[in-house]
């Protein structure tokens, strides 16, 4: 094999580089001005205008939707960057802890004391006691 038939006109394959910044919305800022608009019953529409004429930040409702919606969902959900920034309290120490508690749902229904029949009163094959 020569050497000079090698192509060097093939693309360099780079390697991956993980890092960077996370990419952050451009609405995080205005997080309390919409869920303030959407507690004055705003639609999306309206307040994507509002957005757009008082805070000069230009997208669509769909977007504005999108984004709520998504951030909701990430205030549910517990996040190991945010654990890590704020330790709780329970962790410290002379913090007392509570028991763990019995989970109950709603559908649980209260016990009830059973009476057991006494069996020398029944009668299977009389026919006046039905």
């Amino acid at each position: 094999m020569n050497s000079e038939t090698v192509n060097d006109a093939l693309p360099v394959k780079r390697k991956r580089s993980g890092g960077g910044r996370a990419f952050h919305s451009r609405l995080e800022p205005f997080v309390d001005f919409i869920r303030e608009q959407r507690q004055r019953r705003r639609t999306w529409k309206e307040i994507a205008e509002l957005l757009r004429t008082e805070k000069g930040c230009v997208i669509c409702a769909q977007g504005v939707h999108q984004f709520c919606r998504r951030y909701i969902q990430r205030q549910n959900r517990p996040h190991w960057e945010r654990e890590a920034a704020n330790p709780s309290p329970a962790n410290s120490p002379g913090s007392v802890t509570e028991p763990p508690r019995k989970i109950v749902t709603a559908s649980t229904p209260a016990e009830r004391a059973f009476r057991r029949p006494n069996p020398g009163d029944i009668k299977l094959n009389d026919p006046t006691k039905v």
